[in-house]
C-alpha cells in the first residue's frame, strides 16, 4: 500500500531524529533493503519489537543495527523501542517507521547528551520533560496508524471528499478522505501520474506552512501509475 513519512523535509540520504528518553520518533524504512539505525555520538544497546516483523543484524563493533522488514509487501508501520547510550547516559525511544519502496537509508539518532558532550559540556543525568512535544507525537501516531487502517476512531471525524486539487503539470491529484481531530487533520490522496514520463515525488517538495507529516506509497511513478498520497496538518479555524 503505502508511505514514506517525512515529519519535517529531511535530506533523503540520512534522516536525523531529535532523540530524548520517552518519545516516540516517525520515520520511514526500506521495504526491500537494510536501514541503519545509528546513535550519533553513542551506541545502540538494544532494539525491541514485535517478533516476526522485521528482520534485524547487529554490529556490535560499532554500536549500531540493521533493519529490514520481515516481508517486503509489508505496509503497516513498524513499532520498535530502542535502548541507546551517549555519554555515559542511557535512554529508551520509540520509533514507529513505515515501510516504503526506497534504496537502503539511514536513521541517526541524536539526543541532547551528544550535542553537550560535543560542546564539552556537561550533561544531567535526569532527563528534560518535554509534555506538549510528546502529545504531539503521539497525536501523529495515533493519526498515522488510523490513517494505515483507514479506520475511523471517536476522536476524529471523518469525511469523504472526492475533490480534485491542483499539484503538477502531468499529474492528477485527488482528496479522498479527511480525518479531522483536536488540532489535527489527515488527508488522504490519489496521485495519478498523467504524463508520458516518470514521475519522482519527493516529499521536501509537498512541505507548505501548517504541513507537518508528508506519507507517501511509491516515491516514483511510471506513465498511467497510481500512489496513496497522506498529509498531516494542522487543522484551521473554519474547519
Amino acid at each position: 500500500m503505502f508511505l514514506t513519512l517525512a515529519p519535517s523535509p529531511e535530506a533523503h540520504a540520512q534522516q536525523v531524529l531529535e532523540a530524548s528518553d520517552g518519545q516516540t520518533l516517525l520515520g520511514r524504512l526500506s521495504a526491500r533493503e537494510l536501514t541503519r539505525i545509528a546513535v550519533d555520538g553513542g551506541r545502540v544497546r538494544k532494539v525491541t519489537g514485535q517478533a516476526g516483523e522485521f528482520v534485524m543484524e547487529k554490529d556490535d563493533d560499532l554500536g549500531q543495527v540493521f533493519i529490514r522488514p520481515a516481508f517486503p509487501e509489508q505496509n503497516r508501520p513498524i513499532n520498535l523501542f530502542v535502548t541507546l547510550e551517549v555519554a555515559g547516559e542511557p535512554a529508551t525511544v520509540g520509533l514507529l517507521l513505515q515501510p516504503t519502496d526506497t534504496p537502503a537509508d539511514t536513521i541517526l539518532l541524536r539526543t541532547a547528551a551528544a550535542s553537550k558532550a560535543r560542546n564539552g559540556q556537561r550533561t544531567s543525568a535526569t532527563p528534560q520533560a518535554e509534555p506538549h512535544s510528546a502529545r504531539h507525537v503521539r497525536q501523529l501516531k495515533n493519526l498515522l496508524v488510523l490513517m494505515a487502517d483507514n479506520k475511523q476512531a471517536d476522536d476524529f471525524e471523518i469525511r469523504e471528499v472526492r475533490q480534485e486539487r491542483p499539484l503538477w503539470v502531468g499529474t492528477r491529484l485527488t482528496l479522498q478522505r479527511q480525518w479531522l481531530g483536536d488540532g489535527l487533520v489527515g488527508e488522504r490522496y490519489r496521485l495519478l501520474n498523467t504524463g508520458t514520463q516518470t514521475l519522482q515525488v519527493h516529499e521536501p517538495h509537498l512541505f507548505k506552512p501548517g504541513v507537518m507529516a508528508v506519507s507517501v506509497e511509491y516515491p516514483q511513478l511510471e506513465p498511467g501509475q497510481v500512489t496513496s498520497l497522506f498529509v498531516i496538518r494542522q487543522r484551521r479555524d473554519h474547519e
